[in-house]
């Protein structure tokens, strides 16, 4: 008996340190799924990069005036090791909104630290709008810029309807309620409406540009026909400052600004788009192992759904043969 009563105490003794070292390995795997976590979901780009330098921010595809774009805004203009920010625009435009905040985010910026803007292979439109907050602004020679101007496009398929036989019917409070329609005909009245919409969004760009360039509104107003021209032709009509890349668009800011000549210029990107996947953070650990061509397919069909409404963005057109 007294053999069987010390094998169960040892047997208890060993349960309990059994027990805690499961405890132990619960409370480190919890601890690292949490940081795992937390790496998948903060974007090194985004955050302070330690020690004083100039930032550099990409501005590609179709301007939509996203959130992650505008936080990014926010943390350059509060981060003190950032002591000037290049913004490279690579943009045909698009939603005249989202131009107009990333605009008003990039003038506020520029009232606390140097800003210079550097066009690459296109800014055209909004992509020229948010250019103009910078103190100076750099393209390259066959960079397309210009295109200042509003659009409002929509589709009129009434004849269809009445080729196909279907009618579409509505009871509207008053006339101009939903209009310009595509199923119903083209009126002066809605015409007269959108033209009126389109006129103070235009004089609105055109007063951006006179009070940004070294021109009055009279010669604001010549340039907006919504014409495009080459970085070259832009200098000339001083539309552009000066011809170079990002780097020429930082050393004319280091010199300035008499800034020291050893801040590097490193890149600073906005939250990752995995951010914004579904089903929270299993998407994100999920993304963590997806490749980026696949995650980037969640949100391309988000411009097409925001971009609605008034646009300033340019696009060639196909010729016809």
């Amino acid at each position: 008996m007294p053999f069987d009563a010390d094998q169960l105490i040892e047997r208890r003794r060993l349960s309990r340190k059994v027990t805690f070292w499961r405890v132990i390995t619960v409370l480190l795997v919890v601890a690292g799924v949490i940081a795992l976590g937390l790496s998948m979901t903060s974007d090194g780009g985004g955050l302070t990069k330690g020690g004083q330098h100039i930032a550099k921010v990409n501005f590609d595809g179709v301007i939509l005036g996203e959130q992650r774009k505008l936080d990014l805004i926010q943390k350059l203009k509060e981060d003190k090791s950032v002591k000037g920010v290049v913004a490279v625009i690579n943009s045909p435009g698009g939603a005249t909104s989202g131009g107009e905040a990333l605009y008003e985010a990039l003038v506020d910026l520029g009232k606390t630290k140097p800003l210079v803007a550097s066009m690459d292979g296109i800014a055209a439109s909004a992509g020229y709008m948010i250019a103009l907050p910078a103190e100076r602004i750099f393209a390259r020679r066959s960079t397309i810029t210009g295109s200042i101007g509003v659009l409002f496009q929509y589709t009129d398929v009434t004849k269809l309807m009445e080729t196909v036989g279907v009618e579409m019917r509505s009871i509207k409070s008053a006339p101009l309620k939903a209009e310009p329609n595509p199923f119903t005909p083209y009126t002066p009245e809605a015409g007269d409406m959108i033209a009126k919409m389109l006129d103070d969004s235009y004089q609105w760009f055109v007063d951006l540009v006179a009070k940004h360039r070294p021109f009055d509104r009279t010669k604001a107003l010549e340039l907006a026909d919504g014409r495009v021209v080459t970085g070259g032709q832009a200098v000339s009509l001083k539309l552009v400052d000066e011809l170079g890349g990002p780097e020429d668009a930082k050393n004319w800011m280091v010199t300035k600004h008499k800034l020291s000549t050893d801040l590097k210029l490193i890149e600073w990107k906005p939250a990752p788009l995995r951010d914004d996947l579904p089903f929270g953070l299993a998407s994100a650990f999920l993304s963590k192992w997806l490749p980026q061509p696949i995650i980037e397919l969640f949100g391309a069909q988000k411009p097409i759904h925001k971009l609605d409404g008034l646009v300033s963005v340019w696009q060639a057109q196909k010729s016809k043969q």
